[in-house]
């Protein structure tokens, strides 16, 4: 009797270690060898939480532990930002990162890493993701899709605001140097208490946007027009209150005869032009007016104009068409414009200028009225509508349908992460074999058309620098 209660006790003794050791985690089996831990969740008091999460396999094989093809999380599209992960044990890698809001055969909308190898299928490993949410906490599905199984599991609000208690990770129990309610902990400015924290879009690296300049005709079909990558970085105080905007622009290349232009409009017509004031802007030609603060005259919603000519920001080599897009013509350094965009202190919240109200359009040939927009994104008050519902162009501003072919065809595309482009003279389509029935699906087929997956991409019409 005296052995069996040693016994027990030691048992007792075993668990009762075990549990403190993780007793402010929570951690779900998604199945397949694979676990999620949602490790921590810190009030930043600013209504943004940093969430971090451990994704875990135990090694184990066979048929029913298949190896990890790309991991999700849901999230409410706009309320997510500064999206990391970080490899904790083996040598897992990914090739892309989606910042959603679709995420292709996931059943809900957030952020994924995609093209992942060397986990799962007997492998183990794990890793960690981190990233903020903006608002409120919110229930959020995890997806670790490995063959044909979506392996999800969900954490509810309940579950985020249990590690958040248990760890003592609400507000004000971390030291605030600078006295403006946004803890050094998570305060990217801990001696400036103008502000709080760094927002990216996209979340990582840098994406890209693409036009075709023969709107309202199809034209060659090429998206090479103009090539720009970007990326957004927007400071925000400990109110979540908007300080600054910087965006960063290099021009990559333009494959076009026109001396085209490119600017873009930011949030709504509920931010007053005469609260921003805009620096960095390169305009060297004279069809553009600008009000006195950097924006442009004649605007309800404030517009930036990057520059007005891009043969100005990059010369032309001299042999082939544009720049950049003709192999064997000589090869130009890519042109980057940073612009710099200070708003009235205390006014605007990061919501009102979030990622989904970043509409970049292309001015063709230095021709103001002529904009080439995203599709369904809205033309600026300057822009010709007599232009729409002509030659190709099926645009109807009374259904809210702008820059779309009869078949759904776009004339200028956004990818929340860096494409390679195409040569001149060569259709989007024949080089990227899925964006077709990606663009007349409304996007409901192929999301991922652009990512190098076996039958994606004819490398034959890619341009490379040579």
């Amino acid at each position: 009797m005296k052995t069996i209660s040693i016994s027990f006790f030691a048992f007792l003794l075993a668990f009762s270690i075990n549990v403190n050791a993780s007793v402010c985690d929570l951690t779900k089996t998604n199945g397949g060898g694979f676990t999620t831990t949602l490790e921590s969740v810190v009030n930043n008091c600013n209504s943004t939480y940093t969430i971090t999460m451990l994704v875990t396999h135990n090694g184990a094989g066979g048929p029913s532990n298949k190896a990890l093809s790309h991991f999700s999380v849901e999230a409410t599209p706009g309320t997510y930002t500064n999206v990391g992960l970080t490899v904790v044990t083996g040598s897992m890698t990914y090739s892309s990162y989606t910042a959603g809001p679709n995420l292709g055969v996931d059943p809900f909308q957030g952020f994924k890493f995609d093209g992942t190898s060397n986990i799962g299928g007997g492998v183990a490993g794990s890793f960690r993701v981190t990233y903020t949410l903006i608002g409120n906490l919110q229930n959020q599905r995890v997806s670790c899709k490995a063959g044909t199984n979506g392996q999800i599991v969900n954490f509810t609000v309940a579950d985020f605001e249990y590690v958040r208690d248990c760890n003592n990770t609400n507000c004000n129990v971390n030291p605030d140097t600078d006295g403006d309610g946004c803890n050094d902990d998570v305060d990217q400015y801990p001696n400036d208490a103008t502000q709080c924290m760094d927002n990216y879009f996209p979340a990582i690296g840098y994406g890209t946007v693409a036009y075709e300049d023969l709107w309202p005709a199809r034209g060659d079909y090429d998206f090479n027009d103009l090539i720009l990558d970007y990326k957004v970085k927007i400071i925000t105080n400990a109110n979540n209150f908007v300080k600054e905007a910087y965006f960063t622009f290099i021009i990559k290349a333009f494959g076009a005869g026109y001396q085209n232009g490119f600017g873009f409009q930011i949030g709504s017509s509920a931010i007053l032009n005469s609260d921003l004031t805009v620096t960095g802007y390169e305009l060297k030609e004279n069809f553009i007016n600008l009000l006195s603060n950097g924006t442009e005259a004649g605007q309800s919603i404030p517009t930036i104009i990057v520059f007005d000519n891009c043969y100005r920001q990059m010369p032309y080599p001299g042999v082939g068409i544009g720049v950049n897009t003709t192999p064997g013509a000589p090869y130009v350094t890519p042109d980057t414009v940073r612009i710099k965009i200070a708003f009235t202190p205390n006014k605007y919240t990061l919501n009102s200028i979030s990622a989904n109200t970043f509409n970049p359009f292309l001015i063709v040939n230095k021709n103001r009225g002529v904009e080439v927009h995203l599709p369904d994104y809205p033309p600026t008050a300057l822009a010709n509508p007599a232009i729409f519902n002509t030659v190709d162009d099926k645009s109807n501003p009374a259904l809210n349908k702008y820059y779309k072919t009869e078949n759904n065809l776009p004339w200028a595309i956004n990818v929340y992460q860096v494409i390679d482009y195409l040569k001149e003279k060569q259709d989007i389509s024949t080089g990227y074999l899925k964006f077709a029935p990606w663009a007349e699906s409304n996007g409901n087929l192929y999301p991922d058309w652009f990512i190098d997956n076996s039958g994606y991409i004819d490398q034959s019409k890619i341009y490379q620098n040579q």
